[in-house]
């Protein structure tokens, strides 16, 4: 389909319908006629354009998703990544091995062998420690990644007796002040304003 729906609003105006204002943001445009706020935007799952009558919306404010899963999984890989290496650097378990004295007799060799074995597993079981700590520490970094990736920022229309509109927001549109533009635009004319259009259409007039 060529163009886009905010391109052609007028189409979907009633009569006796204007707008208002229009309030561009990088991944959505808000029309405010004098009786609705037209919000249209691409991507995601939902539709691409709802509207709503302007006494309806309450507040326009900015709210923060994520996906508390990662932070679980982040969470538990750090405990036990950080845990077992805390193990395996304050306990030489080959240590407690090696120091054992064996008495004269032929089983002697033999038992050396078997201590010798098990210092060797010790000595093993140790770097697996090591290994697996730093392994489950990657592990908690790439789920910090994500989380911070899954982290998004979302302007919220609260609409009151419907579902809220919720649209994506960038730091550009924040620094521009366009939550604040937007809830001045949608909230009801002040006296000035009423009294400045009179007085405007007078003089035009």
């Amino acid at each position: 389909m060529s163009g886009s729906w905010s391109e052609h609003v007028d189409e979907l105006l009633f009569d006796g319908e204007r707008e208002r204002q229009r309030i561009a943001l990088e991944a959505a445009t808000v029309v405010v006629t004098n009786h609705r706020v037209l919000v249209f935007w691409a991507g995601g799952d939902g539709p691409s354009y709802r509207h709503a009558d302007r006494p309806n919306v309450t507040r326009v404010s900015v709210d923060v998703e994520s996906e508390p899963r990662r932070l679980f999984w982040m969470t538990v890989a750090l405990f036990l990544g950080t845990g077992l290496l805390l193990v395996a650097t304050t306990t030489d378990f080959a240590a407690a091995v090696g120091g054992v004295e064996l008495g004269g007799g032929g089983l002697s060799g033999v038992a050396a062998t078997l201590l010798g074995v098990v210092e060797t597993l010790l000595v093993v079981f140790d770097i697996t420690l090591i290994v697996v700590g730093v392994s489950l520490l990657l592990v908690a970094a790439v789920f910090s990644a994500r989380y911070a990736r899954s982290r998004s920022r979302q302007l919220v229309f609260r609409i009151s007796g419907d579902d809220d509109i919720a649209v994506p927001v960038t730091d550009a549109d924040l620094e521009a002040g366009r939550p604040e533009t937007l809830e001045a635009a949608i909230g009801p004319e002040s006296t000035s304003d009423t009294a400045g259009t009179a007085t405007a259409a007078e003089e035009s007039g």
